[in-house]
Order: structure tokens, then C-alpha cells, then sequence
């Protein structure tokens, strides 16, 4: 069966439709006027892009905020690419039974049990909020239910 959630731009898109069901808004003032910049990360060593990064800009004068799907929230600031964190939150709220850091990390195929577990602790912490992530995590869950 074939994933959902199997790309950056797939896990990307659904994020910004369950954030902003209205479109697009700024995350400080709330204004619908942004505009979309691509930016691009090249790696030190190669000189090669690694990844693009998919920002918005406010367009209100007084506000100029740049912002992501991600700020702010569980995916911000990590390296993990989206459909890792999205099999990881299906696979450690899977009400079926729990998972051991090991087959976290052996399922996502991560190479370091340290990376797994700060992994697992970001998503358990945020299963504890009320509300957020949840709604999100039944969803993903189902899209991985085939896996």
C-alpha cells in the first residue's frame, strides 16, 4: 500500500491545510498577506543544495514575521525529514500497543538509539497536550494504518 505521507511536500501540504483551513496567515498579526519564498540550504562540504526550505513572508509594514508550517510547532528545528516524524507519531500512538526506542528506531531506520529517543519524547510530550497534535495524530495514524 502506498503511503500518504511519503514525501516532504505531501506531509508539508497536509500540515499547512490543517493549520490554515482558510489559507495562508501570518503567525504573530494574523494578516492573510504573505508571500512565499523558497529558500535553499547547500551543504558545507559539497557545495549542493540538501534541502529547500518552504517559508512565507508577512506583508504588513509593521510585522515582517517569516514563518513556516513547522514554527512553532513539534517539526520545528529538527533535521528528521516530515515522513519520519509522521510514521514515528503514527507508530508511537498506535493504541494497538506501544513501541520500544529500538523498533522506533529500527523502523525509521536511524542510526543513532539517542536520535530515537529525543524522537519519542517530543511526540509522547506532545500527546500529552490537550487537544493539537492529537487531532493530527488520528489522522496520520490512519493514513499509516496500511503500513
Amino acid at each position: 500500500m502506498k503511503r500518504a505521507f511519503a514525501t516532504q511536500e505531501a506531509c508539508l501540504a497536509y500540515l499547512e491545510a490543517l493549520r490554515w483551513p482558510g489559507g495562508v496567515a501570518c503567525l504573530r498579526c494574523g494578516s492573510p498577506r504573505v508571500a512565499t519564498a523558497v529558500s535553499t540550504v547547500r551543504s558545507r562540504k559539497t557545495g549542493k543544495v540538501t534541502k529547500a526550505r518552504h517559508l512565507y513572508d508577512c506583508l504588513e509594514v509593521l510585522c515582517r514575521h517569516q514563518f513556516s508550517a513547522l514554527t512553532g510547532t513539534l517539526f520545528h528545528d529538527s533535521h528528521l525529514p516530515l515522513p519520519d516524524w509522521f510514521l514515528a507519531v503514527a507508530l508511537l500512538s498506535d493504541p494497538q500497543g506501544s513501541i520500544t526506542i529500538r523498533e522506533l528506531q529500527r523502523r525509521l531506520g536511524i542510526g543513532s538509539y539517542r536520535t530515537a529517543w529525543h524522537l519519542a519524547h517530543r511526540i509522547r510530550g506532545a500527546l500529552e497536550l490537550e487537544g493539537g497534535l492529537l487531532k493530527a495524530t488520528a489522522l496520520v495514524g490512519e493514513a499509516f494504518a496500511g503500513d
